[in-house]
């Protein structure tokens, strides 16, 4: 029935919470912060992710026109650290920054569904996220090289749910809407997303969810090797 699968990445192929939570506790032990304290790391990681994802916000409302992705982790490191002397924020910002960069730390599955649906179809991405960490993490874990079509938001100044972003994956798969499947854990980005494109939608719904009466995915799957029940 279809000819591709198009897959969101963070947490739909790649563990996103994981992979931030590794690159920042690599970053932190290299500056000797929190050393052998895990109540100020456990405070610092809560105050770090709440003023994070205010800055991130920003920065996509703003389409990264006014700030860069490092100056969105300087702000959030100066929220944070407010009460701590000495870090080096630029520094730490970039060492934090250089280890997300290389992490790729998958979803359980993902990993065997890569294998089995490069097999039968064409793989792409679509992600709304910074192209060169994207690209770099999908080296990282040696994949890169199975996708076709790689599409990232900053790249192109086009976030989902617009359809305009699966359309330019379309393009690079020389396929049409009803050839391809495509596969996420949001229902706002990638459902709305794929909806808009007229694209069938597979819901990851990694934390079992009650999904709403008015949301209608043409397929559900709670562990992504149950993808290969449905293609």
């Amino acid at each position: 029935m279809y000819k591709a699968i198009i897959f969101d990445l963070d947490n739909t192929l790649l563990n996103y919470s994981m992979c931030e939570w590794h690159a920042m506790r690599t970053a932190v032990q290299a500056h000797h912060l929190f050393q052998n304290d895990d109540i100020r790391w456990n405070e610092f990681w809560e105050a770090y992710c709440n003023s994070n994802a205010v800055h991130w916000m920003n920065f996509v409302r703003n389409a990264g026109i006014h700030h860069s992705i490092e100056e969105v982790l300087i702000r959030s490191f100066q929220d944070s650290l407010a009460e701590y002397q000495g870090p080096n924020l630029e520094q730490l910002a970039q060492t934090y920054w250089d280890q997300f960069c290389h992490s790729c730390i998958m979803e359980d599955g993902a990993q065997s569904i890569i294998q089995y649906t490069s097999k039968h179809y064409k793989l792409g991405i679509i992600s709304n996220g910074i192209g060169v960490a994207q690209r770099k993490r999908l080296a990282a874990g040696n994949i890169l090289h199975q996708f076709d079509s790689i599409v990232v938001s900053d790249e192109i100044g086009i976030r989902k749910p617009k359809k305009e972003i699966f359309d330019l994956a379309l393009n690079e798969l020389h396929l049409s809407s009803d050839e391809v499947l495509y596969v996420g854990d949001s229902l706002s980005d990638d459902y709305n997303g794929a909806r808009n494109a007229r694209i069938d939608f597979c819901y990851y719904n990694r934390k079992g969810q009650a999904i709403p009466n008015e949301i209608a995915p043409r397929y559900v799957i709670n562990e992504l090797r149950d993808l290969m029940r449905v293609t």
